[in-house]
């Protein structure tokens, strides 16, 4: 007995701790037996005839740095040359072999990186006096007894080392979790007839600089953490030309070579093992640049697609820019150690780009500004019955600024009004835009009124149109006669029909229906029908839906000898009930259905959950409609109304009830129903039967025990 408990453990154990093992690659352990070693080598003198370079040993502590954190190579498992000697890299390459052989039986795959920074020319490496052919070195890498090499080179002329025989280009990338390769990867930072640059601005190679941001998770186009070899060369190669295609030397392009056999990607960088990660939420979307509290740059990233982009950074303080293609804006953030910080913008502020001049009239004469001391601007009101445009610089605060124009009115940055019948169109604005027909801001913090559209990039205050509101991201309240459209919801979104919305953290209120994608802990949907693919906050309405939430079909029969039938959703903290209640000897025969006497319900519940017993308390409101008789109807028919055939009483009550789910999707409950009668207030019950009473002074209990199954969706 004791030997079949323990191989049952076993078996547990193995089954939970194995899914651990999907990703080693990039996080240096031993659980499934891959092992990764590398060697750095950052050499800033390249012998007499060069000039020294400045930021090759810092490219090569930075790119160690940055794979000892997220590239699963630990420090014990690499070696750092500054300015070696040929035999210094000789030595490195026999320590490497050494500790590669030794663990060979300990380890699945054995994994080689070689990353060099520095000078060369078009034969070999230049290593202050000496040199290390390309020949050689390919031939001393290929001797490291490793499954998979991985060469990367950022120097001059450095694609002539994938150009030396032994190297020929394949099928470039492998697909899926790189279970089995072998083979080896050569990434080089130029052609083998361009020169490598290196920046004073970034403070490093324009190669290396795009590998590092590209590690730490800018290259990750999938979105999944995780930076395979195909996502940072396609980072790599673009950064890198980008930066260089108008530089004095000429572009650079980044090369390769592949011959990795197998199957699966190889995953360099897993971004999920850092420390401290920021996100870029799926708001941000345009170039965003990062740096840190000393002014050097740390990530760029074009960031194209609206969906969250997570980077692995160090804890500190850094600067935000997000340039886009109508608006600038900036911002402050701080990193803190096991914490992912949340950048979205909320968290940035508009600032300019650029100097933009004021028209001119129609001579083609430049219109005349006056700059105070303070470096405002001060624009006289514009008026025209068809077109008004005003243009001003960001580094000025415009402080006054009135537009009025028949069709189409349009301001860059104003702290005033404008008025127009037709359009209105600003990129910041945070007075008031007012239009019969349309409006269209880039960032608003004021207010925009429109009979018909508004549209808004950001709005941190409110939106009120008839017909239609859309926002990328709302902090204040878009308020619509029929429809409303955002991003994400910070504040409220009222309409008298419908709301739609990516993520709510505010209210979304509707006279019918509200949708989100996400409503979290702080938000709210108030409507008829509320949907939510996730839902955290509330959901108030008669029909509420969400996949986490609580969403089941009712029947029980109870000791009264009563059928109901229930309809029960929203969250599990609140959620909303809908049901009626009946004699069931009227369900089972053909009697007349009007002397039934229904009960009507609504009310709200909450769930608790103990073990595998989940306990409902619910408080409902109940109405009990009955046939009136011919007496009761002269009562109340007056001259010019018709018989009072039906009538509806109120009383309260009060229900628990414990569930349990033997399978998905069915639960089986029993509870007890407590209706309340309180003296002079008897009718209601006068039509209902009741087997149990309990007399409490004034107020009398009316205890029901019910038997029943639910049906949930969720």
């Amino acid at each position: 007995m004791k030997k079949y408990f323990l191989f049952i453990l076993i078996t547990f154990a193995s089954s939970i701790l194995a899914p651990l093992g999907l990703f080693a690659q990039a996080n240096g352990g031993e659980t499934n037996g891959v092992e990764r070693y590398a060697i750095f080598v950052g050499s800033n003198n390249g012998g007499k005839n060069n000039q020294r370079l400045l930021y090759a040993g810092t490219d090569a502590i930075s790119f160690q740095k940055t794979m000892a954190e997220i590239g699963g190579i630990p420090r014990s498992n690499g070696i750092l040359l500054l300015d070696p000697t040929k035999s210094d890299l000789d030595e490195a390459m026999q320590t490497v072999s050494h500790m590669i052989s030794k663990n060979k039986q300990k380890s699945k795959r054995s994994e080689f990186l070689f990353y060099y920074s520095g000078h060369s020319d078009e034969n070999s490496l230049l290593l202050g006096k000496s040199t290390y052919g390309y020949s050689n070195l390919k031939a001393a890498i290929t001797n490291v007894p490793s499954d998979v090499h991985v060469v990367i080179l950022d120097s001059c002329y450095s694609g002539n080392f994938i150009r030396t025989k032994g190297g020929q280009k394949k099928k470039p990338f492998l697909m899926d979790d790189s279970s089995v390769v072998k083979g080896h990867a050569y990434l080089s930072s130029s052609s083998s007839q361009e020169f490598s640059q290196e920046s004073d601005e970034i403070g490093s190679s324009f190669f290396t600089n795009a590998i590092v941001t590209g590690l730490r998770g800018a290259a990750d186009s999938s979105g999944d953490k995780k930076v395979t070899l195909n996502e940072l060369y396609s980072y790599a190669f673009s950064e890198t030309l980008s930066k260089t295609e108008n530089s004095s030397a000429g572009p650079q392009h980044p090369n390769y070579n592949i011959t990795l056999v197998g199957s699966g990607d190889l995953v360099l960088s897993d971004i999920s093992n850092s420390d401290s990660i920021v996100m870029l939420t799926s708001d941000v979307n345009g170039r965003m640049i990062i740096r840190d509290k000393n002014g050097k740059l740390v990530s760029e990233i074009n960031k194209t697609e609206k969906k969250p982009v997570y980077l692995a950074l160090e804890q500190g303080e850094y600067s935000a820019t997000l340039i886009t293609k109508n608006l600038t804006m900036t911002g402050t953030f701080a990193l803190k150690p096991g914490k992912m910080y949340e950048l979205s913008s909320n968290s940035l502020s508009p600032v300019a780009s650029s100097f933009n001049r004021l028209r001119g009239d129609e001579n083609g004469e430049e219109a005349s500004t006056e700059a105070s001391e303070e470096g405002e601007m001060y624009v006289p009101v514009e008026f025209s019955l068809i077109n008004n445009e005003i243009s001003s610089s960001f580094h000025k605060k415009v402080v006054t600024s009135f537009s009025l124009g028949l069709l189409r009115s349009k301001v860059y940055k104003t702290n005033g009004a404008m008025v127009a019948l037709g359009i209105n169109d600003t990129e910041y604005l945070k007075g008031a835009q007012v239009s019969d027909l349309y409006n269209k801001a880039g960032y608003v913090e004021g207010v925009q009124y429109t009979t018909i559209i508004n549209r808004a990039v950001s709005l941190k205050d409110a939106q009120v149109s008839g017909i239609y509101n859309t926002a990328e991201n709302v902090t204040g309240a878009q308020v619509a006669g029929i429809f409303n459209n955002a991003e994400d919801v910070h504040g409220a979104q009222v309409a008298g029909i419908f709301n739609k919305a990516k993520e709510v953290k505010g209210s979304q209120v509707a006279g019918i229906c509200n949708y989100t994608e996400k409503l979290s802990k702080s938000g709210a949907q108030i409507g008829i029908v509320n949907v939510a693919k996730e839902a955290e906050g509330i959901q108030l309405g008669l029909v509420n839906y969400s996949k986490n939430g609580v969403f089941e079909f009712g029947t029980s029969y109870t000791s009264d000898n009563n059928i109901r039938a229930t309809l029960s959703s929203g969250n599990k903290h609140l959620y909303t009930t809908l049901g009626v209640s009946g004699k069931a000897k009227y369900f089972f025969d053909n009697s007349d259905f009007a002397e039934s006497n229904m009960v009507a319900m609504g009310g709200l519940g909450s769930r608790f959950q103990i073990g595998i017993i989940d306990l409902d308390v619910e408080g409902i409101a109940n109405f009990v409609t009955y046939k009136t008789d011919d007496t009761e109807n002269e009562k109340k028919k007056d001259d010019d109304e018709e018989d009072v055939n039906f009538r509806a009483e109120f009383f309260p009550s009060a229900r628990v009830s414990a569930s349990y789910s033997p399978i998905k999707h069915l639960r089986l409950f029993g509870g007890a129903i407590f209706s309340f009668e309180y003296d002079g207030d008897k009718e209601a019950f006068d039509h209902l039967d009741n087997n149990l009473t309990i007399n409490a002074g004034d107020l009398k209990i009316h205890p029901e025990f019910e038997l029943g199954v639910k049906f949930s969706l969720n």
